[in-house]
């Protein structure tokens, strides 16, 4: 084990996967501390870009191109991640929920579309439609299961989504470099630290909520990675359908919980809890067809 870590690789990967983003994460809760405790009207969406920012750093650690217009795939990220979630905070802002769901939808299909385009140019008109329909569609409804609202505004909490994004993001990070791409088991990583930092301050430090569109971010970042480890690092699709329904089970949990106006530490958790037996089974899988295919 101490030899592991004399490895410069392992050195790397945990500077820049957990290390830089974690530091980035932590930097900017120290310094919104103060603005969190004065209440102001921007304080529960404090982090929206704080998680942003983390993330982006493990980004660069790990890929290093932030070139515009994009060249690559996964050089599209950073570009659809910090569009896509200002689209839908303004369309919130601008037109209430109905905005919100509108900006949802366009920012589904479009972010979909450019992810896929290199794979749909190689299918038949009629089958690339339907696969991107069906990516849209379903990035969307876990989307809005997500950030299901409360009638009451002021109860609005993007917390309990926080944490089931959190499991669903470190499961992400074991079963990437099983399906075959160290660089989206970083870029998971990271998403995983930065969210654990962000809530952390948020629940324990300044106690403040995660206001809409604080949980756009990750969903619009763990929605991008998902579909490149499907599409192009060539995941299983049992692998991928337990990812799936870690998702899907925490929107259950949290459109029961916001319907029945269930608050308290108990609701924060639950979505994590419920998503954490499916994230198990996807790790399950990608274990035995990694054994399976004979490892590396």
């Amino acid at each position: 084990m101490p030899d592991l870590f004399k490895s410069e690789f392992v050195r790397t990967l945990i500077e820049g996967t957990v290390l830089l983003p974690g530091a980035v994460a932590a930097l900017y809760g120290m310094a919104t501390r103060r603005a969190a405790h004065a209440g102001t009207r921007w304080s529960g969406v404090l982090w929206a870009p704080g998680l942003l920012a983390g993330f982006l750093s493990g980004y660069a650690a790990a890929y290093r191109d932030f070139s515009f217009p994009p060249h690559t795939v996964l050089s599209w990220l950073p570009w659809l991640v910090a569009a896509g979630a200002t689209l839908v905070a303004l369309g919130s802002r601008g037109a209430g929920r109905y905005g919100a769901r509108g900006a949802r939808v366009f920012v589904c299909a479009a972010s979909s579309f450019i992810l896929l385009r290199p794979v749909l140019r190689q299918e038949r008109l009629p089958i690339a439609v339907m696969a991107w329909l069906g990516v849209t569609a379903l990035w969307f409804l876990l989307w809005s299961g997500l950030t299901s609202a409360r009638n009451d505004p002021t109860r609005n909490d993007q917390s309990a989504a926080g944490v089931a994004l959190l499991v669903i993001a470190a499961g992400f990070a074991f079963v990437a470099p099983l399906s075959g791409s160290i660089e989206l088991a970083r870029l998971g990583g990271s998403l995983a630290v930065v969210l654990g930092v962000g809530l952390f301050f948020s629940l324990f430090v300044a106690r403040t909520r995660w206001n809409p569109p604080t949980a756009e971010v990750p969903i619009l970042i763990l929605g991008a990675l998902l579909v490149d480890l499907r599409f192009y690092a060539g995941a299983s699709v049992s692998v991928m359908t337990w990812l799936i329904a870690s998702l899907a089970a925490a929107c259950v949990v949290i459109i029961v919980m916001r319907r029945r106006n269930i608050a308290g530490g108990w609701s924060v958790i639950a979505p994590g809890l419920a998503a954490l037996p499916p994230v198990a089974l996807a790790i399950w899988a990608a274990v035995r067809l990694f054994r399976h295919d004979g490892g590396y």
